[in-house]
């Protein structure tokens, strides 16, 4: 039996603050990829303005008022969990926040961490989210 093909467009923010990107541990009960350290991330609903829907992400997992400055990075990746696949497309931006803001987690997350180019791999965080998470440190 064939695995039913499920495409899903993912918006991330990459939240620059003091020369540092925020990146956020998802809970150790996600299905996918618990543990993970991350952008804040999720997927753009149907019909939803792209950068409207990463604002809105952000604002879901951090608490926090950004601006979006540009995007920053476009990839594509795939999971398979069961009967299904995840064809993925992220669409990362650079954003910065109005203002200064505490961060607050959804309860999709447990933790958080504000990161340098030092420390991009004391992190459990896929090779994509490196490379946007440099390429944001290379442009602030």
């Amino acid at each position: 039996m064939a695995k039913k093909i499920i495409q899903v467009k993912i918006v991330a923010g990459a939240i620059v603050d003091d020369d540092k990107i925020l990146i956020i541990q998802r809970s150790a009960e996600e299905s996918f990829y618990p543990n993970r350290w991350e952008l804040p991330s999720g997927r753009r609903e149907l019909l939803e303005p792209t950068e409207k829907a990463a604002l809105r992400e952000i604002k879901e997992e951090t608490g926090l008022d950004v601006e979006i400055v540009n995007i920053l990075n476009v990839f594509d990746y795939q999971i398979e969990r069961g009967d299904e696949i995840r064809d993925a497309t992220q669409i990362s931006f650079l954003a910065k926040l109005t203002g200064k803001q505490n961060v607050k987690l959804s309860m999709d997350h447990q933790n958080f961490a504000w990161i340098g180019f030092d420390e991009i791999n004391d992190y459990n965080i896929t090779k994509e989210t490196k490379e946007v998470v440099k390429k944001a440190l290379e442009t602030c």
